[in-house]
C-alpha cells in the first residue's frame, strides 16, 4: 500500500512539472537575438482559405519547443552537465573547451584541416580583394585587407584534446600566399597576436576584448600610416561586463559575465545617423579635428573595433551589408577602404559579387571558341548598369581563376571586362560556387544588337564559354 502510494505521488509531482512547463509558458520569453531567429507562433487549425493545416500538429511541436516555461533554466542545466560530467557542448554550434573556456563551432574546419578550401576558390577570394583594391586605387584611396583570427588558431591550448590541431597550411596561410602573388594590401593580424604573450579575446565569447580590438586597430592603422592613439600605456580597469556570445548559446540562463578591459580615455567620435547598437549593418561617424575619411567593410569582429577606429577619422562608414557596396565610399568622400573578415568565413569572399563597375581590359590574342552546355550567362538590369553573371564549364577554367566579360558591339568593335569569380545569385553546391562569376558593366557600352560573351582562361588560352545578344 505505502509503495502504491509513493507511486502515485511521483506521477502526481511528474504530471505537476509537466503542466508548469504549459502553465508559466505566459511568464517564459524566447530571445531572438541570441538564436537569430523569431519564435513559433501559434499555428492556425484552419487556413484563411478554408483549408484544414495539415502541418498543424508539427507546428505545434515548434511552438511548444520555442515558447514552453523555463526553456532557458533547463536548457543551461543540461549544457552545464553536459560540460562538467561529459565534458561536451549542450549547442551543436558551441565546443567546450579546458579550463571554462568556450569555442565556436564554425571555427572547427579550419582548426582541424578539414573542408578547407582548394586553389582555385582561394584564387577566388584572392581576385575579388584585388578587383576591390583596384577600384579603391584608380578613385585615390588607399586599400586595406584585414583577417581577423579564429580564437582557437591563436589560443590551442584550451581546446578539448581530442582535437587535433591541423599542421599543414590553413586556408587563411594559403590566402596569403594568393594575396601576395596579386599585390593585395594586407596585415597580418596572425603574426602579431602570435608574437604577443597577452591574452586578448574572451573566455566565452569568439571574438577579442577591447584590448585585442584596441591591438589590432593599431596593427591596422599601422599598416596604413594612419596617424594614431596607442591605447598600450593607457590606464585601464579589468569589469565584468561582457556577456559572451557562445555563452548565450550553451548557458542561456547563467548570468556569468567576462572581464574586459575598460580605458579611462573617452571617445570623440559621435553618430551621424541613428544607431542602436554596434550590430547595425550601417554606422557612420564623425570626430571633430580629425581628418581623412573611411570605408571599412566589417562582420562581428569589427564591432569592438569601432570605437578606436572611429576615433581617428574625421568621418567613416562601417558597413556590415554584403554583398560589398563600394558606391559607399563616395557618400562620406573616403579615401581608404578596409575589408575586415574573420579567418573561418573566408569562403565568403568567393560568394558575393561586389557591387562596382567591372574595370576594363585590353586584349589582342586569340579567343577560342568553346561553348559549352555546361556554361551559362544571364543578365538582369541594376540601374545604371547591367550585371551578367553565370557559371563555368570546369573543363575551361583553371587554378587561376580568371573570368572576363567581352562587349561586341554592332560596329565590331570589342572590349573586355575583368569579372569577379564570385556568385551573383545563391547557388546550391560548393562546385557550382567555385566556377561561378558576376560583373557589373555600365549601360552606355552597352548598345542594342551588342554580343556579351563570358571568357575564361585556362593556361595560356582564353576561351568563349557563352554568349548572348542584347
Amino acid at each position: 500500500m505505502k509503495n502504491k502510494k509513493t507511486d502515485i505521488l511521483y506521477i502526481v509531482i511528474f504530471m505537476g512539472l509537466l503542466l508548469s512547463l504549459i502553465v508559466f509558458m505566459p511568464f517564459s520569453s524566447f530571445d531572438a537575438k541570441t538564436e537569430k531567429r523569431n519564435a513559433a507562433e501559434f499555428p492556425k487549425a484552419v487556413s484563411e482559405n478554408g483549408a484544414l493545416n495539415l502541418n498543424f500538429f508539427d507546428e505545434l511541436t515548434d511552438y511548444m519547443n520555442d515558447n514552453f516555461a523555463f526553456r532557458k533554466q533547463l536548457a543551461t542545466a543540461d549544457a552545464l552537465v553536459k560540460a562538467k560530467v561529459f565534458a561536451s557542448s549542450g549547442s551543436e554550434k558551441a565546443v567546450v573547451g579546458k579550463n571554462g573556456w568556450l569555442y565556436y563551432t564554425g571555427s572547427m574546419d579550419d582548426y582541424l584541416g578539414r573542408d578547407l578550401m582548394d586553389k582555385r576558390e582561394i584564387n577566388a577570394a584572392a581576385k575579388v580583394l584585388s578587383l576591390m583594391q583596384e577600384n579603391s586605387e584608380a578613385q585615390g584611396r588607399k586599400f586595406l585587407f584585414v583577417c581577423a583570427p579564429n580564437k582557437n588558431s591563436l589560443y590551442p591550448e584550451n581546446m578539448p584534446a581530442r582535437y587535433l590541431q591541423n599542421r599543414y597550411p590553413s586556408n587563411y596561410d594559403n590566402l596569403r600566399i594568393a594575396l601576395s602573388e596579386n599585390k593585395v594590401n594586407t596585415v597580418s593580424l596572425h603574426d602579431a597576436f602570435l608574437a604577443d604573450e597577452r591574452i586578448m579575446y574572451f573566455e566565452h565569447d569568439s571574438h577579442w576584448d577591447n584590448e585585442g580590438a584596441a591591438f589590432a586597430v593599431d596593427k591596422i592603422l599601422g599598416a596604413l600610416d594612419k596617424p594614431h592613439y596607442d591605447y598600450s600605456d593607457e590606464p585601464c580597469t579589468l569589469e565584468a561586463v561582457h556577456r559572451g556570445d557562445i555563452m548565450d548559446l550553451i548557458y542561456p540562463s547563467w548570468k556569468k559575465m567576462d572581464e574586459d578591459h575598460i580605458y579611462e580615455k573617452e571617445h570623440e567620435y559621435t553618430y551621424v545617423n541613428p544607431v542602436e547598437s554596434v550590430e547595425d549593418i550601417l554606422i557612420i561617424t564623425q570626430t571633430p579635428g580629425k581628418d581623412n575619411a573611411l570605408l571599412m567593410f566589417r562582420d562581428s569582429y569589427g564591432n569592438a573595433s569601432i570605437p578606436y577606429i572611429a576615433d581617428e577619422y574625421g568621418k567613416a562608414l562601417f558597413s556590415k551589408g554584403v554583398p560589398y557596396n563600394m558606391s559607399l565610399g563616395a557618400s562620406v568622400s573616403a579615401d581608404t577602404v578596409i575589408v575586415e573578415i574573420v579567418e573561418r568565413n573566408i569562403a565568403w569572399l568567393m560568394e558575393y559579387v561586389p557591387f562596382m563597375e567591372a574595370p576594363e581590359r585590353s586584349y589582342g590574342g586569340e579567343v577560342k571558341e568553346a561553348v559549352s552546355d555546361l556554361s551559362s550567362i544571364n543578365m538582369e538590369d541594376k540601374g545604371a548598369n547591367m550585371v551578367f553573371y553565370g557559371t563555368l564549364d570546369p573543363e575551361y577554367a583553371d587554378d587561376h581563376a580568371e573570368v572576363y566579360i567581352s562587349v561586341k558591339t554592332p560596329d565590331g568593335n570589342t572590349k573586355y571586362y575583368a569579372a569577379f569569380p564570385s556568385s551573383y545569385t545563391e547557388v546550391e553546391n560548393a562546385d557550382e560556387a567555385k566556377y561561378s562569376y558576376g560583373a557589373y558593366i555600365n549601360k552606355a557600352v552597352l548598345p542594342a544588337g551588342s554580343e556579351v560573351s563570358v571568357l575564361s582562361r585556362k593556361g595560356s588560352g582564353l576561351y568563349k564559354l557563352s554568349f548572348l545578344t542584347l
